[in-house]
């Protein structure tokens, strides 16, 4: 999630009262779900020739003391002073550091989180590795009908939509299914453990961005929520509807509150205006999922007696679809263009799908600290001990205090040091999937969520923004006139109304000129 890009979108205000989030001249256009895809980079990295299992020096020439101190400046005279800072610019030529302003004290990363999850992912899984997506019966299909549940069973896929659903359904159909004697079961025991992030904010979870990571996802598990006449309406019917929106009168200004109950679909819309287009985190995407499918099986003629049904890790009587036999499957996109679509578009729910699969994959290669934890730990708990081996293994990790709780950066619980980040972004240059990694991030000026920003330094900057309350983050690379460097910039404690981006931009530019 980018801070930035949620503040235009929104118009004029967001705050919080109590339980309620009012939302204040809500613009119609709150996301670009069509990011432009730019196959290459602004510019080529060099492959650093960097030892990290030695520490990185920070330089004394003339020049880098002087900019370190122009940054200081920048920091200090600016009305974001009192909040904490930690920048961190490295060369990729010479491995000499050129700014470490508290580079090694921990900071909350926000979705700057994201790097470190691509950067694993893709060394661990590989770039072309997709996910899949199956149905599932105990019988086979008999004339035409199936006597018993059908289930559909998810594996992680970032990416299944509806779309998907209808391509599952013509497989279906093409093997002459007819009629179902059973349930449609949608099951995401594929995943074990939570399916929020550790250290979540409870009034996130009702947001797009708070959406909770299903083996069994679809849609991104969100819908978009509008107006019409007052009353609101979703895209999907999953969502139940109370309260109404009265409208403004006489020049009044638009404030509109809208509410999801934790736990459930039930969504309460309340005040004056007639503006309304946001977007709110489905609950139960499993069960929403064989709504779905179930809907697209009967517009297709095909009768279902049974109900849509839901699975998970901890149903007692969940199938045992390890015997059953497969009707029909279909493949998720790359994680090259998964991870791209996580980076451009900072997509929470993509980083807690990798990070679990990760830990569904790798976990047993990467046991915990603690035994009795071990024993017991879900999928994306594993998904930690396998992201922090990796970077222990390949010199990045500098401080054994540092924290990682989830895989997107939305967790308060996340503290890591600005030179860990930046020792991940040499470790990413030095490896085969350097240049997927690289062509995964926000070009400055141009795409995802830098199409806004830092247009005076467009084609100089790849870089992955963070934001959630109270904290900013900008972490890339930036090539100047004489050199290539990683940088990592970190605003923690920044509790004024104006945006610290500002500043942040202004010291990505610094590095760039």
């Amino acid at each position: 999630m980018n801070k930035i890009n949620i503040l235009k979108n929104l118009c004029l205000s967001v705050f919080i009262c109590g339980q309620f989030l009012f939302l204040s001249c809500l613009s119609s256009n709150q996301s670009n779900h069509n990011t432009q895809i730019i196959e290459q980079p602004a510019f080529e990295v060099p492959i650093p020739q960097i030892n990290l299992l030695k520490p990185l020096e920070v330089s004394q020439k003339p020049e880098d003391v002087a900019l370190a101190k122009k940054i200081d400046e920048l920091i200090e005279k600016s009305e974001f002073a009192n909040a904490r800072w930690g920048v961190f610019a490295v060369s990729l030529k010479d491995g000499r550091v050129l700014v470490a302003r508290d580079g090694q004290k921990l900071f909350t990363p926000a979705s700057v989180q994201k790097i470190i999850t691509a950067i694993v992912a893709l060394e661990k899984l590989g770039a072309d590795f997709r996910w899949q997506t199956r149905v599932l019966a105990e019988k086979q299909i008999e004339d035409g009908t199936l006597d018993g549940d059908l289930i559909l069973y998810g594996q992680g896929a970032p990416d299944f939509s509806a779309e998907g659903v209808e391509q599952l359904v013509s497989q279906l159909r093409s093997k002459g299914l007819k009629k179902i004697k059973g349930n449609i079961v949608g099951d995401e025991s594929y995943f074990k453990g939570d399916s929020l992030g550790e250290g979540w904010t409870w009034n996130d979870l009702q947001w797009y961005y708070g959406a909770e990571a299903s083996a069994l996802s679809i849609n991104r598990n969100q819908a978009t929520v509008t107006l019409q006449d007052g009353k609101p309406q979703a895209t999907t019917s999953f969502i139940q509807f109370s309260g109404e929106v009265q409208p403004n009168e006489n020049g009044e200004v638009e404030s509109i509150g809208l509410k999801r109950e934790l736990g459930n679909n039930k969504v309460y819309v309340w005040g004056k205006g007639k503006n309304l287009d946001v977007r709110v985190a489905v609950e139960n995407p499993a069960l929403w999922s064989a709504q779905i499918l179930k809907e697209a099986l009967e517009k297709k003629g095909i009768v279902v007696e049974g109900a849509a049904r839901a699975a998970n890790w901890k149903t007692e009587d969940k199938p045992n679809v390890e015997n059953f036999s497969e009707l029909a499957k279909i493949e998720s996109q790359t994680l090259a263009e998964i991870v791209r679509k996580m980076n451009k578009d900072s997509v929470n729910l993509y980083a807690e799908l990798i990070l679990r699969t990760l830990g569904k994959k790798f976990g047993e290669q990467a046991p915990n600290e603690n035994a009795k934890i071990e024993k017991t730990r879900g999928d994306d708990s594993a998904g930690v001990s396998v992201i922090k081996k990796w970077l222990e293994e390949n010199g990045v990790i500098f401080q054994e205090t540092e924290a990682i709780r989830d895989g997107s950066g939305l967790s308060r619980l996340n503290f890591v040091t600005p030179e860990t980040l930046g020792r991940a972004l040499i470790a990413a240059s030095q490896k085969k999937t350097g240049e997927t990694f690289r062509n995964s991030l926000p070009i400055a000026g141009t795409d995802g969520t830098l199409s806004g920003r830092l247009g005076n330094a467009r084609g100089k900057i790849l870089a992955k923004t963070g934001s959630i309350t109270y904290v900013n983050a900008l972490a890339g690379y930036a090539k100047n006139e004489r050199e290539t460097l990683a940088f990592v910039i970190l605003c923690n404690n920044e509790t004024r109304k104006a945006d610290s981006s500002v500043l942040i931009d202004s010291i990505a530019t610094t590095l760039s000129e």
